[in-house]
């Protein structure tokens, strides 16, 4: 379905929340598009030395709002494209990958601390590359129980999938990040 028949199926406001501004219609891999946004984000405030915990709370806020977006029109783009869980629907991942970035701040802060109450940028970089590598694997393997949770109806059934795999992404990326510091040259 095109871009412009599936706005004049479910509405502009719609259409630009399901596909993240247009971003679910981009090939290939929509999903791998879709997860851009909370990735930019979180490398943007990290250059600009934003505090730890305004990185999780921005993360968490578009993950909400991306959610409840999800929820609302994801049932209108099924009954639109005659597809469960259609690729052009994205806004699952913008909601899955912010997941992902602000369990991965709760994860560092719990393991080494508060610290610095701001990231250092090649840190906050590094996290928000690992995460989105980390993500788009777990999205695509979804382990236990993410696949079975694509059968709930409507936009619960898009959306649920891409939270249950943001914890694994998560502490994917914790690991990786713990490996890489522990594989340096001391001193």
């Amino acid at each position: 379905m095109s871009p412009r028949d599936l706005r004049k199926a479910i509405g502009g406001w719609a259409w630009f929340s399901v596909t993240a501004g247009g971003l679910g219609h981009l090939w290939p891999a929509s999903g791998t598009w879709g997860s851009l946004p909370p990735a930019l984000l979180f490398m943007g405030m990290a250059w600009w030395g934003a505090p730890l915990g305004l990185h999780a709370v921005a993360q968490v806020l578009v993950c909400v709002l991306a959610s409840v977006a999800c929820v609302r029109h994801g049932a209108k783009v099924e009954a639109a494209t005659g597809r469960k869980d259609p690729g052009v629907v994205v806004i699952d991942e913008v909601a899955g990958m912010a997941l992902t970035l602000a369990l991965v701040v709760g994860l560092v802060v719990a393991r080494h601390g508060p610290g610095q109450a701001v990231m250092p940028t090649s840190l906050g970089l590094a996290l928000a590359a690992v995460g989105f590598f980390w993500f788009r694997v777990m999205d695509v393997i979804k382990p236990p129980p993410a696949r079975g949770l694509q059968a709930l109806p409507g936009g619960m059934g898009v959306l649920v999938d891409d939270l249950v795999v943001a914890p694994y992404a998560a502490l994917a990326v914790v690991a990786s990040i713990e490996l890489w510091v522990s594989l340096q040259p001391v001193g």
